[in-house]
C-alpha cells in the first residue's frame, strides 16, 4: 500500500528565474591588479548597468556570479543569477604562467658577456635589474614578488625576465675587425 506522502493539493513551486551568462573582457593589467569594471547588459529588454568587482589575480575563463541579476521569475520566485566569464586580453609585454609573469628582454652580445643593468617593465612600472656577466640566452632572472597576486592573499607570484641575446648583423668594418680579434682570442 503506502499512499502518496505529503497530503493532497498540488502547490505551484515558485520557479527561479533563468541564469544569464555573458563574457567580461578585461585587460591583462585589470586581471592582475583587480579593480572595478562597468558592465552593461540587456535584461528582459531593459538596459542595465552595474559595477563588477574584479578580484586581483583572477584567471582567464574564471566565472563571477552576480546574484539576482539573471531572469526574473514568472511567479514571484527569486530571480536567476548573472554569470560573467572573464576573458583576459593578451598583453604585448607580459605573459602569464599561473601567478608568475614572463617578460622577454633582448640584450646585446657585449652586455651578455660583460654584465649590464637593464630596465624591465613590471606591473608597478619599470625597474632596473642587474644582468650577471656571462649570462646564457634563455636564462630567466627571477624578480620575487613582482608577479600576479595569489587570489585572496596578500602574497604575489614572481616576475621572470627571459634573456635573449642579439647577435649583431650588418657589421661595420671596424666592428667586423673587432669580432675577428675576438675569434682569434677564442671567444
Amino acid at each position: 500500500g503506502g499512499g502518496s506522502q505529503g497530503g493532497s493539493g498540488f502547490r505551484m513551486r515558485k520557479q527561479r528565474g533563468d541564469n544569464f551568462s555573458m563574457e567580461l573582457p578585461v585587460t591583462f593589467r585589470e586581471a592582475a591588479t583587480g579593480g572595478e569594471k562597468r558592465v552593461s547588459f540587456l535584461r528582459e529588454g531593459v538596459r542595465e548597468e552595474l559595477s563588477v568587482k574584479i578580484p586581483a589575480g583572477i584567471a582567464n575563463d574564471a566565472k563571477l556570479r552576480i546574484q539576482g541579476k539573471g531572469g526574473s521569475s514568472r511567479n514571484g520566485g527569486t530571480p536567476g543569477d548573472l554569470y560573467l566569464t572573464v576573458k583576459v586580453a593578451n598583453d604585448p609585454v607580459f605573459t602569464r604562467e599561473d601567478d608568475d609573469i614572463i617578460v622577454e628582454r633582448t640584450i646585446s652580445f657585449s652586455q651578455a658577456a660583460l654584465g649590464a643593468t637593464i630596465e624591465v617593465p613590471t606591473l608597478e612600472g619599470n625597474k632596473r635589474i642587474k644582468v650577471p656577466a656571462g649570462i646564457q640566452p634563455g636564462t630567466k632572472i627571477r624578480m620575487k614578488g613582482f608577479g600576479i597576486p595569489h587570489m585572496g592573499k596578500s602574497s604575489k607570484g614572481d616576475l621572470f625576465v627571459k634573456i635573449s641575446v642579439k647577435v649583431p648583423e650588418n657589421l661595420s668594418e671596424p666592428q667586423r675587425e673587432l669580432i675577428e680579434k675576438l675569434a682569434e682570442a677564442g671567444i
